[in-house]
């Protein structure tokens, strides 16, 4: 059984990959403006869970609003999941393909990106990111527009050296995870220069 939290998550990093393949082949363009989602579960009490099942007795209908460039506007985990865990494990080995192994060098680019993206919303962040997807639209927004430019030199200059593959995973990321509960466990270890001087 999945964790309801986690099915979710799932569906829609699915959504997220069909219109990207879409794309990619070279299909019609298609916007989604909105994605309902009904999930069934049932709840175990004995150890406080929710788990999405086929034939659980319960279900929950969630309905998302999509972004101005038809990206998906996410809800995040609640609050208290995310206090639950001092470093979620997936946020680490995503964030290392992106900066770098935590160390002098990539700690730059861990502070270019929490000081790009802090006081930034959720959204605004996904709007960047998906603006440097493989043949979409350069962001109409002044504010994102200059976010993308500097993400984009960021993850040029990382390990990967491909920034719509960087792109991509950080939006999948940011699908599961909240926002500042990444800019945390990038603060927290990647340091800054000044930390790994010292």
């Amino acid at each position: 059984m999945q964790p309801l939290n986690d099915a979710i998550a799932t569906v829609l990093r699915e959504v997220e990959r069909g219109f990207a393949a879409r794309r990619a082949a070279g299909g019609t363009p298609l916007t989604p403006e909105r994605i309902r989602l009904t999930l069934n579960f049932a709840f175990d009490a004995t150890d406080h869970t929710v788990h999405a099942e086929p034939g659980g007795p319960h279900s929950v209908t969630v309905e998302f609003k999509v972004g101005e460039a038809g990206q998906l506007v996410p809800v995040p985990p609640p609050a208290l999941a995310a206090a639950s865990r001092a470093v979620d494990p997936g946020i680490v080995p995503v964030l290392t393909q992106v900066f770098g192994a935590p160390g002098f060098d990539s700690s730059a680019r861990a502070t270019v990106f929490r000081e790009t993206l802090a006081d930034r919303s959720h959204e605004e962040v996904l709007a960047a990111l998906a603006a440097l997807r493989s043949n979409a639209p350069s962001a109409s927004d002044p504010a994102v527009k200059h976010m993308s430019q500097i993400l984009r030199g960021m993850l040029h200059t990382g390990p990967m050296k491909n920034v719509t593959q960087g792109a991509e995973l950080l939006i999948e990321l940011l699908v599961q995870h909240p926002l500042a509960e990444v800019l945390r466990v990038a603060e927290t270890t990647w340091k800054t220069h000044d930390d790994w001087l010292g």
